[in-house]
C-alpha cells in the first residue's frame, strides 16, 4: 500500500554559524495522518527542528509540508499546514478568552465562527470559569494548556509542541489528546519526557545532526541498548515489560497499561 507523505525533510542542512553544523543531511519522512515524538539527547536539535518546520531559519535542502515547501515566501500558506507552539512563546492578550479569540481574528475568522469554536472549546475543556481571568493568575496547567488552545482553534493540520506536554496533568493531557484527535490536528510533540512517546505512533530519534533512529514508536523502543547508549531511558510500561518478558510471564511488549494488567490477569 502506497501512502501519501505529508512531511518531508531531504538532505536538511543547517548551521547557526555556517560552520558547526546542528543538522547534516538530515532525512524523514512522516506519514500522512501519524503523530510523531522527536526525542535525543540535550541540545541534539529538537527545539531547532521546530523552528525549521516553522519557517523561522534559512536552510539547505527541503523541507515540504503538505506539498507546501517551507520557505519565506510560503509564510501564510504554511500557517494553514503546521502551528508551532514553544515554551518561550508569550501571550499576546492578558485575559484567556481575548488570547483564544486573537488567533482567530488574526486570520480574519469571522466573528460568529470565533464564537462557535470558543464555546465549544469552552464546553470540551470545563474552562468556563477560566475564560475572563487574567492569564497571569493561571496554574502552570492552565497557563499550558490556553498557550496551546490557541493556536489549535485556528484547526492546523499538524500542531507542534515544544516539550509542553510535561507541563499538564495526566487528565488535561488526555483531554488535549483527545480533542486534537478529534479535529484531526497531527501532533508533532518535542519531548524530554519519554513516557510521553507513548501517545504518539511514531519517533524520531536525533544525533549528531542526522536520524539515529526513526520508526513506529515499539520498533524504536525495542531497540533499548541504543536508547540507553544515547542517555535515553525507556518508558517504564515499556520496560517493565520487558522485565516480565524475561520471566516468561507476558509474551510481547505492551505500551497501554490496562492491555498489559489484562494480559497478566488472564
Amino acid at each position: 500500500m502506497t501512502f501519501m507523505s505529508n512531511i518531508k525533510i531531504k538532505d536538511l542542512k543547517f548551521s547557526y554559524d555556517n560552520k558547526n553544523y546542528v543538522f547534516d543531511n538530515l532525512n524523514f519522512t512522516l506519514r500522512k495522518d501519524k503523530t510523531l515524538s522527536i526525542i535525543g539527547p540535550s541540545a541534539c536539535g529538537k527545539t531547532t527542528l521546530l523552528k525549521l518546520l516553522n519557517g523561522e531559519l534559512s536552510y539547505e535542502g527541503s523541507i515540504v509540508i503538505n506539498g507546501v515547501e517551507v520557505n519565506e515566501q510560503n509564510f501564510w500558506e504554511l500557517r494553514k499546514c503546521i502551528a508551532v507552539v514553544f515554551k518561550d512563546t508569550s501571550f499576546i492578550t492578558d485575559v484567556v478568552k481575548n488570547e483564544l479569540r486573537f488567533s482567530l481574528e488574526n486570520i480574519n475568522i469571522e466573528p460568529t465562527i470565533i464564537k462557535e469554536r470558543i464555546n465549544e472549546i469552552n464546553e470540551y475543556f470545563g474552562i468556563n470559569k477560566l475564560l475572563n481571568k487574567n492569564l497571569n493568575m493561571l496554574s502552570l496547567n492552565d497557563q499550558t494548556l490556553v498557550k496551546i488552545l490557541s493556536y489549535a482553534i485556528i484547526e492546523p493540520a499538524y500542531i507542534a509542541l515544544d516539550d509542553l506536554l510535561n507541563n499538564l496533568n495526566l487528565r488535561t493531557k488526555i483531554l488535549l489528546l483527545n480533542y486534537l484527535n478529534s479535529k484531526n490536528i497531527i501532533l508533532i510533540n518535542v519531548t524530554t519526557n519519554m513516557e510521553d512517546v507513548l501517545y504518539t505512533d511514531y519517533i524520531l530519534c536525533l544525533y549528531n545532526g542526522i536520524s539515529a533512529i526513526d520508526g513506529k514508536t515499539l520498533d524504536v523502543l525495542d531497540n533499548e541498548k541504543l536508547l540507553k547508549r544515547l542517555g535515553l531511558n525507556l518508558p517504564f510500561l515499556v520496560d517493565l515489560s520487558i522485565q516480565l518478558k524475561l520471566y516468561g510471564l507476558i509474551n510481547k511488549v505492551y505500551l497501554n497499561k490496562e492491555a498489559l494488567v489484562r494480559n497478566l490477569w488472564k
